[in-house]
């Protein structure tokens, strides 16, 4: 009698757990999609990084380019004697 009644039990737990679980196993493809799009936007994301950084590179030496051109047109407007009118 007591064995019925520890199967019962056993049996009760066993399609609880079925009930718990069902729910999560039919949303596994949902969430393989999900995961295959967010490590995506992941790479998406480290390339753009990997651009921007290309471009603040090139922005810096593009800045030190353009003071170094100022600084040679302000030598040459010094060096060039002003004419009267």
């Amino acid at each position: 009698m007591i064995w019925w009644v520890v199967a019962a039990l056993v049996a009760l737990g066993v399609v609880l757990l079925v009930l718990v679980v069902l729910p999560v196993l039919r949303r596994l493809p949902e969430l393989r999609r999900a995961v295959v799009k967010i490590r995506q936007r992941a790479v998406d994301a480290q390339e753009l990084r990997r651009v921007a950084d290309a471009l603040q590179a090139e922005l810096t030496q593009v800045g030190t380019r353009v003071e170094a051109a100022r600084q040679r047109a302000a030598g040459i407007g010094a060096s060039v004697p002003e004419q009267r009118r």
